[in-house]
């Protein structure tokens, strides 16, 4: 119980100050396993060592990298586990039912984790033309540059049409 406390202690102060390196689409491109459009199903938290996943099952509508099937778990840090509880800065929220696009990477593990936090997940937006644009807002986690400075996020929006362009020129294959 002692050695509970003293992990739950340690998190508590390690998590609200997490800092993440600030990718460009260009590398979240290069870096996910996986470029999908999913609608987002139930969550239940699991407890992998001293850290709290809350596992999401999604139901894949469209792929533009990766081979992932019809459906998958993702992972997001933070959850709950009975009585424990974890927040984790910089995680994503999945709610239930949204369809999001997703930036994802499998480990060596098997599970399968959206690249860069919430950088990895943009909103889908259809206006009354029927036109779809993808958006980040901007993040609220401390984001550093590849050396180590302190940089800002203004988010990211762009349309369907334009993504689809980027990530296929990013993947080095025109479409």
């Amino acid at each position: 119980m002692t050695r509970a406390l003293l992990i739950f202690a340690l998190l508590a102060f390690a998590l609200p100050s997490a800092t993440l390196q600030k990718l460009s689409f260009e590398e979240m491109v290069t870096k996910a396993t996986a470029i999908v459009r999913a609608k987002i199903g139930p969550a239940t938290g699991r407890q992998h060592g001293a850290l709290v996943y809350s596992h999401h099952k999604i139901s894949i509508l469209e792929t533009w990298k990766g081979n992932l099937g019809t459906s998958a778990d993702v992972v997001v840090p933070g959850g709950q586990v009975g009585r424990l509880q974890q927040t984790v800065a910089g995680a994503p929220i999945l709610p239930y039912g949204d369809e999001l696009v997703l930036f994802l990477w499998t480990s060596p593990s098997g599970l399968t984790h959206v690249i860069g936090l919430s950088q990895g997940v943009f909103q889908l937006e259809r206006d009354t033309a029927g036109v779809v644009t993808l958006n980040r807002g901007p993040l609220a986690a401390s984001l550093v540059t590849a050396t180590g400075r302190p940089t800002s996020d203004d988010g990211m929006r762009m349309g369907l049409s334009e993504f689809q362009v980027r990530v296929s020129s990013a993947m080095g294959k025109t479409r």
